[in-house]
């Protein structure tokens, strides 16, 4: 992936430089675990694979993974056929996870971690991420947008660095954007964990932000009814590990006050 689609100008690829900065990195920050985020692709679909490369070889305390966001035209794109792969290796991670825990050991699939902390606190989601909310992008030209993924589109800008954060367009977005408007998700039962999915997506995909991400809708459901599993066998057999989610809150709490 990195060599593929992260490049100089060269068209050199950048793993080889990368990796030993990013070993450095994590040998020397220890005020927090450093976790990888990877984006998968078409043609990067072994998560296992990356996996264990980035966990025991790299060294990174957990690792998530979220499929590229792009247009299905795009060689790249990951298919319907190739979202079943997946879940079917997201599902062995999060049994293998499970298996951890119960044994009372760190597994890194942050992506099973942080669904289990999502249902363990009840979340309800009006919005899919922070993005126009508590997290932007900014683009060099000083261009404030929704999010990295829409830095440098004038369509998506919502102030400047320089003139601070147009309120009126910001509550504009927000009140447009609310999971109430999304009636193709009225009767999901997983909406309060989705909220209809990326924006970047459906912008790419639909053409339009407001536009829930229904090509995954199946996918988001099992996914999410794997990781219900899973919270009802930690919850009866290991119901000291979920302590971890509530005492996160308090600490975020004594840390604003």
């Amino acid at each position: 992936v990195q060599d593929k689609f992260r490049v100089f100008q060269s068209g050199v690829g950048s793993y080889d430089i990368a990796l030993p900065k990013i070993k450095e990195l994590l040998s020397k920050h220890r005020t927090r675990p450093i976790g990888a985020r990877v984006t998968l692709t078409s043609q990067t679909l072994d998560i296992r694979k990356i996996f264990d490369h980035l966990s025991h070889e790299v060294g990174f305390y957990e690792v998530g993974f979220a499929p590229v966001t792009t247009s299905p035209q795009r060689d790249y794109a990951i298919e319907d056929h190739e979202f079943n792969d997946m879940l079917g290796q997201f599902t062995a991670l999060a049994n293998e996870f499970l298996e951890h825990v119960l044994d009372n050991r760190h597994h890194g699939f942050s992506n099973v971690k942080d669904t289990l902390e999502e249902i363990h606190k009840g979340a309800s989601k009006a919005y899919p991420c922070g993005a126009g909310l508590g997290l932007m992008g900014v683009a060099t030209d000083g261009q404030v947008a929704l999010c990295h993924r829409f830095a440098g589109s004038d369509e998506h800008s919502l102030g400047t660095v320089r003139d601070g954060v147009d309120r009126k367009r910001q509550t504009e977005f927000l009140d447009q954007h609310h999971l109430a408007n999304k009636t193709d998700c009225h009767s999901c039962w997983a909406r309060p964990l989705c909220s209809g999915g990326c924006y970047h997506e459906a912008h790419t995909r639909y053409g339009s932000t407001e536009q829930p991400n229904l090509h995954y809708c199946d996918w988001i459901r099992e996914w999410t009814d794997v990781c219900l599993r899973i919270y009802g066998e930690i919850a009866v057999h290991n119901p000291e590990y979920l302590n971890r989610f509530d005492e996160r809150v308090t600490n975020e709490a004594s840390q604003t006050n």
